[in-house]
């Protein structure tokens, strides 16, 4: 047993004049009893005893739960303790297509463009808004994945990064989910002794560098690896253009080009990014027009059911407070001297 506040045990020494104190009582009223020649019977021994014992243990108990008493025991983990998470953002060129509604903003300020950029930003928010002792770690990603913060409990962390970090000056061309499902992993991976890892990827689910059945085979190579990937869709099925602004300028000053000068066009593909989920044993949620805070909700649950049972979950140590048994033997002492 340890103590939160060990120097509180100094008010032990007044258990030296308070027993004085009944002790003297005691004395005076049995001086009172014999004067007027009360009975023995009528104050047994043991009630006297307890009088004068009671209300220092009282005083004992008290003395003990206000020092903190704590004991370690073992606690069954809980799946919050024992995930990690990657979570990463599509910050591909076609991120910037304006094709999505955003929850707005408090009064007094700026609303954000309403693309899959700021879509994914608000989504990863709502997440961590839920989660509690978790490990979570942030990347981005388009042709390569990109860590950004390391796995940590530091949510608030986290948040400061997925909040003030320009997506939009980040962006480049070209997608490529399997690099940014090596990132995921290889970030999950790199937290030993955590039996429940996800990772969670939001984007539009476009890919330039592998087709659909060349990542199915990816996946399929890494069949041996069980981290379920979590896939939240972003952006309109409808095919769109995907805009150019200037920084700080709210008018569109063009539209992005191929190669041959052709405007481009980027649309939804919820149907990769659900063989992907299902590949790896995660599921998929269509951000669409849906409240983040609903998509998170719902991710989270599925998260917390799949990725680990509580057979995997280890006990960890954990300090148990012993002060309110303290306090409760402290009444039971006290409140029988009353009656006696």
């Amino acid at each position: 047993m340890r103590f939160t506040s060990p120097e509180l045990f100094w008010l032990i020494f007044l258990l030296i004049p308070m027993a004085w104190r009944i002790l003297s009582t005691e004395h005076y009223l049995n001086r009172l009893r014999h004067r007027f020649r009360a009975t023995v019977n009528g104050n047994p021994r043991w009630r006297r005893a307890a009088r004068c014992l009671l209300p220092l243990l009282g005083l004992a108990s008290l003395i003990t739960a206000l020092a903190g008493p704590e004991i370690t025991v073992m606690r069954a983990g809980s799946i919050s303790e024992n995930l990690v998470l990657a979570v990463g953002i599509d910050v591909s060129k076609s991120m910037l297509a304006e094709d999505v509604v955003l929850k707005q903003p408090s009064v007094n300020t700026t609303s954000p463009l309403s693309n899959r950029l700021n879509a994914a930003r608000q989504c990863v928010l709502a997440l961590l808004k839920r989660l509690d002792g978790e490990k979570v770690g942030l990347f981005f990603f388009a042709r390569n994945g990109i860590e950004v913060v390391s796995p940590t409990r530091d949510l608030g962390f986290v948040r400061y990064m997925a909040t003030h970090t320009a997506l939009g000056d980040l962006t480049e061309s070209g997608s490529n989910l399997l690099a940014a499902i090596d990132s995921g992993l290889m970030m999950v991976d790199s937290q030993p002794g955590l039996p429940a890892k996800a990772v969670i990827l939001i984007t539009d689910g476009e890919d330039t560098e592998n087709t659909r059945s060349e990542i199915m085979q990816g996946l399929s190579q890494g069949s041996g690896h069980q981290t379920p990937v979590y896939t939240v869709g972003v952006g309109s099925p409808r095919e769109v253009f995907i805009p150019i602004r200037r920084k700080g300028s709210t008018e569109i000053d063009g539209f992005y080009l191929d190669a041959h000068d052709i405007p481009l066009k980027t649309r939804h593909d919820p149907q990769t990014l659900q063989e992907i989920a299902v590949a790896t044993g995660g599921s998929y949620l269509n951000l669409g027009d849906r409240q983040p805070e609903h998509i998170a909700t719902r991710l989270l649950k599925n998260i917390t059911s799949t990725t680990a049972s509580p057979v995997d979950l280890p006990a960890r140590p954990t300090s148990l407070d012993l002060a309110p048994i303290f306090l409760l033997l402290s009444l039971i002492f006290y409140i029988p001297f009353l009656l006696l």
